[in-house]
């Protein structure tokens, strides 16, 4: 196995080690600062060892130069990147480099973000390729990629060996570690201040690095789903599947670290429950994280589940690195808040309506008037009244209601939508009213009027409409391509291969 290492001086070995064959991917914002690292890595490696460079031609003949001729491997195998060419030929290099007999050792690959052009999902389907691949062959694979983009996404974190940025920051240079593998484990999350000494960097002897395991006392136990496919990064991490066996081993821990997935908030009054027991038989020293798979759950939602007893509640969409740091926040954290006594109560203030989306008037004007008779005034909640414009088809309108949120709620009646937000503060209205309508409101309705209360509304007329509109329009999820989808036929990547 090799064992290799990131040549930036004083940079710990968890983050330094290139022990495991896959695909590294370094980006730099600059050019030289990009030549200056592949460089510093052509000199240190063992003279016995296979080596392959591809790159410009132009940036093969500066690199080679700053490399002294005593140091580095004894023979590399050169290959020229053909110019002018885009993404499209990317995805081929494996396949060319095989045929050229590229398949051990180490490979480094430079390439300039600009000629990466490929969609989002591409990008990551070409990375994990490009990771099959090298593991496959027992390859370490080192790409340097420079511009000011960020070529790949950090959720790809975890899913390749290494995923890093080298930044320059007001005359600061940062490195960023959003993944790194080795045989030491994964490590994510951490920055190091850099310096350049002599055309080399080093790590500046006053940043401190946090290692994902420090922050594990006691170890972590972990719902599977929590993860988002993300490998454990440390030996200690306990991946608990299924959620009931999660919370079966969450009830015999009284210390260590706790992190269970919420996708829906269907799901908010087990998952209070469990929090509210756990806390209740094992204490305030267990440190519990809910992670949020889905924009799913609302502030005043997410306030529950702190009041039951959760220390952190993680948004959704953040990527690896940045959950477990937010993970490192735990460490010495107790549980502070006043014991929940009543959890059934807490609940009924709590919880929205068991229903959402289109109702008949008298369904609506049930459940909402029941959420404004049971509030004590500490969570907001938005009753709108939206009269048709003149000539609207009603049908249509309601069509364009996009509501998922349990408690989100509207009804027609006398040519006026009626829609009920639940938990939604007034400078929170517009924003929700953008995800609530699949159109702009005000192309559909003729003005938004608030209303206070339930008793602002002709209760009579409500209760005497029991009839549920049936809509016959659809609006399309997903627009339709296949009738012009292109097809292209497979082209060559052109590698050149030079003598050195």
């Amino acid at each position: 196995m090799l064992s290799l290492a990131l040549a930036v001086e004083h940079l710990p070995r968890e983050a330094a080690l290139l022990s495991e064959p896959g695909l590294y991917w370094l980006s730099f914002t600059r050019r030289d600062d990009m030549l200056l690292l592949a460089a510093s890595l052509l000199t240190a490696l063992p003279a016995n060892l296979k080596t392959t460079l591809v790159c410009a031609d132009d940036e093969q003949d500066e690199l080679l130069a700053m490399v002294p001729d005593e140091a580095g491997p004894d023979q590399i195998s050169l290959f020229s990147l053909a110019p002018g060419r885009r993404g499209a030929d990317l995805k081929w290099l494996t396949a060319e480099l095989g045929r050229s007999g590229v398949n051990t050792g180490v490979l480094l690959l430079l390439l300039p973000a600009t000629r990466v052009q490929m969609k989002e999902g591409r990008k990551k389907a070409w990375a994990l390729s490009l990771q099959a691949w090298a593991s496959r062959h027992g390859l370490t694979m080192l790409v340097l990629c420079h511009g000011q983009e960020q070529v790949l996404p950090a959720t790809l974190a975890g899913q390749v060996n290494g995923l890093l940025r080298l930044e320059r920051n007001d005359n600061s240079i940062q490195l960023r570690v959003d993944g790194w593998r080795n045989a030491l484990g994964l490590l994510a999350g951490v920055d190091y201040e850099l310096l350049l000494k002599d055309d080399r960097f080093a790590v500046r002897p006053a940043s401190v690095a946090q290692h994902d395991s420090a922050h594990n006392e006691k170890g972590v136990l972990i719902q599977r789903a929590a993860l988002e496919h993300m490998p454990a990064p440390a030996a200690d991490w306990q991946i608990m599947e299924p959620e009931e066996d999660f919370w079966l081993q969450a009830m015999t821990a009284s210390e260590g670290t706790l992190v269970a997935a919420v996708e829906s908030n269907e799901e908010l009054t087990v998952l209070s429950q469990r929090i509210h027991s756990l806390r209740r038989f094992r204490g305030p020293g267990l440190r519990l994280a809910i992670r949020k798979l889905h924009p799913c759950l609302r502030e005043v939602e997410q306030e529950l589940l702190l009041q039951c007893g959760a220390n952190l509640v993680i948004p959704s969409g953040v990527s690896h690195a940045q959950f477990l740091s937010l993970l490192r926040c735990l460490p010495g954290q107790r549980w502070q808040r006043p014991p929940v006594g009543d959890i059934e109560q807490l609940l009924r203030r709590y919880q929205p309506p068991a229903a959402s989306g289109l109702l008949s008037p008298r369904e609506f004007y049930r459940y909402v008037d029941g959420v404004f008779r049971a509030a004590s005034g500490e969570i907001p909640h938005q009753l709108l009244a939206f009269p048709l414009r003149l000539g609207l088809n009603a049908e249509l309108c309601l069509s364009q209601l996009n509501l998922r949120r349990q408690g989100d709620l509207a009804c027609l009646l006398d040519d006026c939508c009626y829609l009920f937000l639940f938990s939604c503060p007034d400078e929170a209205r517009e924003a929700a009213l953008a995800n609530a309508f699949h159109l702009p409101w005000q192309e559909l309705f003729s003005e938004c009027r608030p209303l206070f209360d339930t008793k602002m509304l002709p209760r009579q007329r409500f209760e005497q409409d029991q009839q549920r509109p049936a809509l016959a329009y659809e609006t399309p999820s997903e627009p339709a391509f296949a009738s012009r989808q292109r097809h292209f036929g497979r082209r060559p990547f052109h590698l050149n291969v030079r003598e050195q």
